[in-house]
């Protein structure tokens, strides 16, 4: 699969520079501060994605094929994360 462009919930660098300047302000004006706080926000989000993709992994591999008919592998194909699947 190409690589896709994530799309930024910023739509200006005015926007992402103010986001930045509140998270420091929320850490009390210590970036150092606010840089733990999201990366240990950002492992705990990550941990939580790959739960989830494990759920839905077995989630899959659990639904008959014959059921399904195969009408929900268009959408794995289309993740922007591969979801693994088995088509046997």
């Amino acid at each position: 699969m190409a690589a896709q462009a994530r799309v930024s919930e910023f739509k200006t660098t005015a926007e992402l520079e103010e986001s930045v300047d509140e998270a420091i302000a929320e850490c009390g004006g210590d970036p150092r501060a606010a840089v733990r706080t999201l990366l240990v926000a950002n492992t705990h989000a990550m941990a939580e994605i790959a739960v989830i993709e494990a759920e839905m992994a077995k989630l899959l591999a659990d639904v008959s094929r014959g059921y399904s008919r195969g009408n929900w592998e268009w959408l794995l194909e289309r993740a922007e994360v591969p979801i693994p699947y088995s088509r046997g």
